[in-house]
């Protein structure tokens, strides 16, 4: 496994790492376990959770998993605050109060003591952002939280959230969580070269694009009925969202430069992302271990220019305004 800084902060993640979303939904706790294992074993070294999921059960099973193992000082864990966990119209968001009711039960569930990277999990326009921010740098300095993270912030956001901590003398932002896939490569534009400019670290959330990249869909053929898409289970993994000519026309090139190496496509699509160093880390979520060990041994894939260029153009996205207009004004070099 490969180890990378995050960000500026001196520690090293695992190049793959495990997204515990799926825990107490469609995976048990018994075969939740069994995966946490795997992915130790395989030298994975960081969980991201969050405590909106699932009513709290993900978090509750990787704390039990972590107490019965007696392994947290080995791992770096993740868990995220703003959606609701509750009925209360207080029970969601970036305020203060929220925020400290929320890390107090992601704790107690987690069984532990301290958040490695405590992140928000989406901007809140309705709290001041320098509330939220000194909120956060209370629990820094508490002993509760580590480091700062953001999640599904827009370049505007990021920016602030990075100069408005530096003003504050809080925590900096240590690293932000984004979606980023073969098929979302909007990021590019101006999300990760910020966050590469600022030494912010990346966290790249559904780099199979919801099971997409894995190589299970096939134009023309029926969603396999178990899968995220044949489900519906989220409305951005659902055929009518996802299953546009591009993506077909991305799909095609995939499939083809993973018989070429002969690995899966999973595997192609998540070493196109590693091997170019654009993002810190990918997360990955598996239901089985065959799954999570298949994500796993991409980061022992490597693709030749030609199979790196091809996937490039399959998947890129026309420039808009003003990042076109820049673009061909810009003098380079």
């Amino acid at each position: 496994m490969e180890y990378r800084y995050l960000g500026r902060t001196g520690v090293q993640v695992s190049a793959i790492t495990l997204g515990a979303q799926t825990f107490g939904w469609s995976v048990g706790p018994e075969q939740a376990f069994s995966l946490l294992d795997q992915y130790l074993e395989l030298g994975g070294n960081y969980i991201d959770a969050a405590d909106s999921y699932n009513k709290g059960e993900s978090e509750r099973i990787v704390g039990s998993w972590m107490k019965a193992r007696g392994i947290r000082s080995r791992l770096l864990l993740g868990t995220k605050v703003f959606f609701a966990t509750g009925d209360s119209p207080n029970d969601a968001g970036l305020s203060r109060r929220h925020i400290q009711l929320s890390i107090e039960e992601s704790l107690r569930r987690l069984g532990t003591d301290v958040i490695d990277l405590y992140q928000l999990h989406c901007f809140d326009r309705m709290t001041p952002l320098d509330e939220t921010l000194r909120t956060v740098d209370d629990l820094v300095r508490a002993g509760k939280v580590r480091y700062l993270g953001l999640s599904n912030f827009a370049p505007s956001q990021l920016e602030k959230a990075i100069l408005l901590s530096r003003e504050l003398g809080g925590a900096p932002v240590a690293a932000l969580q984004l979606e980023y896939s073969l098929l979302v490569r909007s990021p590019e534009w101006e999300l990760l070269p910020q966050c590469r400019e600022e030494g912010v670290g990346t966290l790249a959330w559904s780099p199979l694009a919801g099971g997409w990249l894995s190589g299970k869909y096939r134009k023309g053929q029926p969603l396999p009925p178990d899968s995220r898409a044949g489900k519906g289970d989220r409305w951005d993994d659902a055929a009518e969202q996802r299953g546009g000519e591009r993506t077909w026309a991305i799909l095609e090139v995939l499939c083809r430069v993973a018989e070429e190496v002969e690995r899966t496509p999973a595997q192609v699509a998540l070493a196109w992302m590693l091997q170019g160093g654009r993002v810190t880390t990918a997360l990955v979520g598996a239901r089985t271990r065959e799954q999570l060990a298949d994500n796993l041994m991409a980061g022992a894939v490597r693709l030749g220019e030609p199979q790196l260029e091809a996937l490039d153009q399959a998947s890129r996205l026309e420039l808009p305004y003003p990042y076109a207009f820049i673009e061909r004004y810009t003098r380079k070099g």
